[in-house]
Order: C-alpha cells, then sequence, then structure tokens
C-alpha cells in the first residue's frame, strides 16, 4: 500500500483527529479507534478503559488480533484481508464509500469474552489512487447476542454502478462466516415489518419462492430455527 499512496501530513493528522475529538459522534460511541493504514498504527483509541478494561494506549492492530477469540481469528483476518484488497482496487474514492460490519467475541482484561460489533469506515483516502488510509472503528457491545454464534459480518460498500464490490471477494471465504447480503437485510427489515413472504415478493418485485430461499439462507447463517429467533439475532447486530 505504501508504494501506491501518498502519507497524510502530520498536521493534517492532527486537524482530523480534532474535528473527531469535537463531534457530537464522540458521545454517543463506546469503544472506537482510527487506524493509519499507511504505517498501521493507531491514531487514537478511546473507551476501551470503560468497556474492556485495557488503558487505550494497550490498543493497537496488533493487540487487537491478540484479543479476539482464538475461534475467530481465522474468519476476522480473512474478512479484513479481502476487504481491504477489494478497497485497494477501487476505481472510485474510497473516502464515505460505505461501511462493513464484522461481530465477532473480544476478550477484556478479566479474561471474559465479550460478542462486540466493530463497524468500520474510511475517513480518508489518497485523492490520485483512491487507496484508504484512515479507518475509525467503532466497538459496540452486543451482550444480548448469543456469545458462541460464528463470526457475522454486513457490508455496505458499492462502485459507481452501485454493485456490491465485495460480494465476489468474500464468497471465496466458506460457510463459517455469516455474510448477510443487502437482499437478505433488505428482506429481514421487512419481515420485522409483519410483512409475509408473498407481501415482501410483491414489494421487491422477487418470486415468493425466491424470498422464502433468502429466509432459508439467512436462518441457516444465523444458525436460529424460526423467523423471531432470526430478528432477534439480526436486530443484536444492528441491522434490523
Amino acid at each position: 500500500m505504501a508504494s501506491r499512496a501518498t502519507p497524510l501530513s502530520e498536521e493534517y493528522k492532527k486537524k482530523m483527529m480534532d474535528e473527531l475529538l469535537a463531534s457530537p459522534l464522540r458521545s454517543v460511541m463506546q469503544a472506537w479507534s482510527v487506524l493509519d493504514f499507511y504505517d498501521y498504527r493507531h491514531l487514537w483509541a478511546e473507551g476501551f478503559d470503560t468497556y474492556f478494561g485495557y488503558e487505550n494506549s494497550y490498543i493497537s492492530a496488533e493487540t487487537i488480533l491478540e484479543i479476539v477469540h482464538p475461534e475467530d481469528q481465522e474468519a476476522f483476518g480473512m474478512l479484513y484481508a479481502l476487504c481491504l484488497e477489494g478497497l485497494l482496487n477501487m476505481p472510485i474514492p474510497t473516502k464515505g464509500i460505505g461501511h462493513f460490519c464484522i461481530s465477532y467475541r473480544m476478550r477484556d482484561a478479566k479474561g471474559n469474552y465479550r460478542r462486540i460489533t466493530e463497524t468500520n469506515n474510511i475517513i480518508e483516502c489518497d485523492p490520485y489512487t483512491n487507496i484508504p488510509l484512515v479507518n475509525l472503528a467503532q466497538i459496540t457491545l452486543m451482550d444480548t447476542v448469543q456469545q458462541d454464534a460464528p463470526v457475522s459480518y454486513y457490508f455496505s460498500i458499492k462502485d459507481e454502478r452501485g454493485v456490491d464490490i465485495m460480494r465476489r471477494r468474500l464468497e471465496k471465504y466458506d460457510r463459517r462466516v455469516n455474510i448477510f447480503t443487502e437482499n437478505e437485510i433488505k428482506i429481514a427489515r421487512l419481515l420485522k415489518q409483519g410483512l409475509t413472504s408473498r407481501q415482501i415478493a410483491e414489494k421487491i418485485f422477487l418470486s415468493k419462492h425466491t424470498v422464502d430461499k433468502y429466509r432459508k439462507n439467512m436462518l441457516e447463517k444465523a444458525q436460529k430455527v424460526n423467523t423471531p429467533q432470526l430478528l432477534s439475532y439480526l436486530g443484536g447486530l444492528n441491522l434490523v
């Protein structure tokens, strides 16, 4: 990445952090961090002391991986690698292009694993190569979600034609990872409104058979047996 991008100046990074620290967003986030992709170091970490018992200065790209549950580390690493690969090859600016969320288990300072959702947004990119330079990660505790559930993932990142750019890349991975598609989330939100499969099919111009197939896939991914359990699970991930 470094050979294809120009690093941000220290003055610009300071200005960017000053704006973030003064933003109202700061007051509604639990733990969060800002990662400089160019030299792969954190510019800031906050809230990890309050919610996980770590000194904020302890948080780095390396220590984050160390406190991910051992059973989640492979999926966690693979998803990040595939997403970053996709973003590095975007033909349009990656700043503000969308977000990607991943739910996994993180160890707190007492040795307990807590399920969290991490929402990532690219907040700066190279103006010439479009390569992402700075990422904002927001960490939210999801204690109401089944603790032994597999790693779950949702993304909303599209190219200039509105096409999901991560779908083909993420399909390289296996079913140990829950990858919820945009159509699946759309259907789940309509289910939450009380619509039937037939009503949903008419609303989004699909066949009832296709809607039922999406519903079956979501149940399998979430390892749930019925729609109320599925909606509760997706609600815990802030997807519906």
